[in-house]
């Protein structure tokens, strides 16, 4: 007698427990218990006790529904909140304070939690990102060596544009002599249209004493294009005008001033979220004279330190050529490893 009631216990507590569950029902029959937390870009994120949390295609689910009110919204934009049921004729039926709406699964566009905000206004809402990156070096005994690289770097960026901003300052020494003593800042903003071709305005303020730049402006603007552009990878063209000021520190330089062509390329891939890889390319020659030109190559890889997101490490090379340079080499190499603390 005892058993049976034990098992009579269990049997009605397991009942309870997937009366109140949202429930998932596949196109194959099959069905989860659960608690669905969101429907979003084609996927149903449902939240088990037995599984932990799941992903499945809105297109292999059949019918759903939700024991507690939910916000629906419909492809056509029509948007209702209430809780869900299944009818037996496979449609579904959001009961608002308004009435009964009756649809089908797969003409959801979205469905969140009442307080929370449609998932697609996040996605096209500008934020702001903001990086701080440092790396330290130094070396005693037979050689003497030191060097800090700073970075900071600030963007408000949204689905189809970004303002940047960003500053970047380096000091080394080796045996006291001077081998990196130079600031850079910049601003630059970016749009595009929904066929990924846009447009695109900088400006950069720089200074190296190592290559004898007392200050450097940078001005351009043209034209962008996004040729791969979804959640794992980006890669943009960029092509136009701009002007060029550079003011020597040797007396007997004249100042170096042009308008340039510039043309550029940017990748970045995102393997899983375990790391990123950037690549940056720029080439900018003088209209007036092609064989005075700038060139710059950026590759790194960056990933993050632990679980969060909040601390990670990027390791890269950077080359830096100057065709026409009173520095002892044109080409300037240089390997980094940097710590990143990032925040929004």
């Amino acid at each position: 007698m005892t058993h049976k009631l034990i098992s009579a216990l269990i049997v009605a507590s397991l009942a309870t427990v997937s009366a109140n569950a949202d429930t998932v029902t596949t196109k194959d029959g099959s069905t989860l218990n659960g608690t669905i937390t969101l429907i979003d870009k084609g996927e149903i994120h449902i939240d088990t006790t037995y599984a932990g949390k799941l992903t499945l295609r809105q297109d292999e689910v059949a019918t759903f529904e939700t024991e507690a009110s939910v916000v629906v919204r419909l492809d056509n934009g029509t948007q209702m909140a209430g809780p869900v049921s299944a009818s037996s004729n496979g449609k579904l039926k959001i009961h608002g304070e308004d009435g009964v709406l009756e649809t089908n699964t797969s003409k959801i566009g979205a469905s969140w939690a009442p307080g929370a905000v449609d998932p697609e206004i996040v996605r096209n809402s500008r934020k702001w990102k903001y990086d701080l990156a440092l790396n330290l070096s130094g070396k005693n005994g037979n050689t003497d060596k030191f060097h800090l690289g700073t970075e900071i770097d600030v963007r408000l960026k949204g689905p189809d544009d970004e303002l940047r901003f960003g500053f970047e300052y380096e000091q080394g020494e080796e045996n006291d002599n001077k081998t990196d003593d130079r600031a850079f800042g910049r601003i630059g903003y970016e749009r595009f249209n929904p066929k990924n071709v846009g447009w695109y305005l900088h400006n950069a303020l720089e200074t190296d004493k190592i290559s004898d730049i007392n200050m450097r402006s940078t001005t351009g603007g043209g034209a962008s294009y996004r040729v791969i552009n979804n959640d794992a990878q980006t890669l943009i063209v960029r092509g136009g005008l701009g002007y060029r000021f550079t003011d020597f520190e040797t007396e007997d330089r004249e100042d170096d001033s042009s308008a340039t062509f510039e043309t550029s390329l940017e990748h970045s891939y995102q393997y899983k979220d375990f790391c990123w890889l950037e690549n940056k390319l720029y080439y900018s020659p003088a209209l007036d004279d092609f064989a005075n030109y700038r060139a710059i190559h950026d590759s790194s890889l960056k990933i993050p330190v632990g679980n969060g997101e909040s601390f990670w490490i990027r390791m890269g090379i950077k080359n830096e050529y100057e065709s026409q340079t009173s520095a002892e080499e044109k080409l300037d190499t240089s390997y980094y490893t940097q710590l990143i603390y990032s925040w929004k």
